[in-house]
């Protein structure tokens, strides 16, 4: 997560994903400059949800990895995962690192 001031660069290297950056640099180089400060303040509120819930689903991760699935209480609310995306993340520990 950006510690300075948001910059086109430090959205970008803040996204989850590739294909989140791909789409969020797309839509940086195409939107209409009147309309680039709402679209840029999208994004960053979206990294800060994120970021927000990564607690939450490291959480949900550990649980699905020991127990083979969810919690009963699970509820999806930042992002919809479904319980076999957990599964399946909770088994990829290849993948994971930073953004």
């Amino acid at each position: 997560m950006s510690t300075g001031p948001w910059t086109v660069d430090s959205i970008a290297h803040a996204l989850p994903h590739s294909e989140l950056r791909a789409q969020f640099m797309r839509e940086a180089t195409f939107t209409n400059v009147r309309e680039l400060p709402a679209t840029l303040e999208r994004w960053v509120e979206f990294i800060e949800d994120f970021e927000a819930g990564r607690d939450r689903l490291e959480h949900l991760r550990t649980l699905v990895r020991a127990n083979g699935h969810p919690p009963a209480s699970y509820t999806a609310s930042l992002i919809d995962v479904t319980p076999d995306e957990l599964r399946s993340a909770a088994a990829d520990t290849s993948r994971r690192g930073a953004a």
